[in-house]
C-alpha cells in the first residue's frame, strides 16, 4: 500500500481508542464515533509531553478505554478461521492474548506521532442494523496529502457495539492478519504462531504489512 501502510494502522487504533464506552446502553454507531472520537485525541493532546514520554499512560489508556470496546475474540476468532475450529480452549485463549498483547506493543507507543490528525466521519456512507454496523470516517491528514478512508465494522456483543474490523483504502485489518497467520500455521503449526506472538516477535506484524504493501494498494 506504499509506505502509508504502517502510518494507517496506527492511525486507525487511535481512533480505536476513542471508541469510549461512554454511554451504558447502545447507542447508534455513528454517534458513537462521532461524540467520543474527540474526547480521546484530545486526551492526548491536552499534555503532548506526557503522551509522547510517559508509556505508562499510554498503556493505562489502552487497558482503560481500548479493551472494553474491541471484540478482542471475535476478531481472533476471524483470523485464524479454520484454525480456530480446529484448535482447543487453551490455545484460543493463548492466541486472543498473544495478539492482543502485541498490537498493543506495536502501535501504543506511536500514538503520539499522530495526535495532529483528525478523524472525520461520514454518516452519508455509514450503514447499520440490527446485527451489523459500518461506521465510515477518513483520516484527515493535512499538508496537501489525501485523506485515508477507513471503515469501521461493529456488532453488538453483550448488548454493546463493539469493533471486529477495520477497513482502510478497501483492505481487512482482519483478512490481511487472515491470509499471514494462515500461511504461518501451515507453515509451522498454531502453537509455533502463538509462541511467535507470546515472545513479541514484532515481525510477525512487519510481516504482514509488508505483505500488504506489495498488494499495490
Amino acid at each position: 500500500m506504499k509506505p502509508l501502510v504502517h502510518l494507517t494502522f496506527t492511525a486507525c487504533l487511535v481512533l480505536v481508542l476513542s471508541l469510549v464506552p461512554a454511554v451504558a446502553a447502545p447507542q447508534d454507531p455513528v454517534k458513537l464515533v462521532e461524540q467520543t472520537s474527540a474526547q480521546v485525541l484530545n486526551k492526548l493532546r491536552e499534555d503532548p509531553e506526557r503522551t509522547r514520554n510517559d508509556p505508562e499512560f499510554l498503556y493505562a489508556l489502552v487497558d482503560d478505554i481500548i479493551l472494553p470496546v474491541v471484540d478482542v475474540q471475535g476478531m481472533s476468532r476471524l483470523i485464524l478461521a479454520r484454525h480456530w475450529r480446529t484448535a482447543t480452549p487453551e490455545q484460543r485463549e493463548r492466541f486472543t492474548t498473544a495478539f492482543q498483547n502485541m498490537l498493543m506493543r506495536t502501535y501504543t507507543l506511536q500514538m503520539a506521532e499522530h495526535m495532529d490528525k483528525d478523524i472525520r466521519v461520514l454518516p452519508h456512507r455509514s450503514r447499520q442494523d440490527d446485527r451489523m454496523a459500518s461506521v465510515a470516517t477518513e483520516i484527515v491528514m493535512g499538508q496537501g496529502r489525501s485523506n485515508i478512508p477507513v471503515i469501521y465494522s461493529l456488532r453488538p456483543v453483550d448488548g454493546q457495539w463493539k469493533i471486529f474490523d477495520l477497513t482502510v483504502e478497501g483492505l481487512s485489518f482482519v483478512t490481511n492478519f487472515r491470509t499471514n497467520f494462515g500461511a504461518e500455521v501451515e507453515r509451522h503449526g498454531l502453537d509455533a504462531l502463538i509462541e511467535r506472538l507470546e515472545a513479541g516477535d514484532e515481525s510477525l506484524i512487519e510481516e504482514a504489512v509488508q505483505a500488504e504493501a506489495g498488494s499495490g494498494r
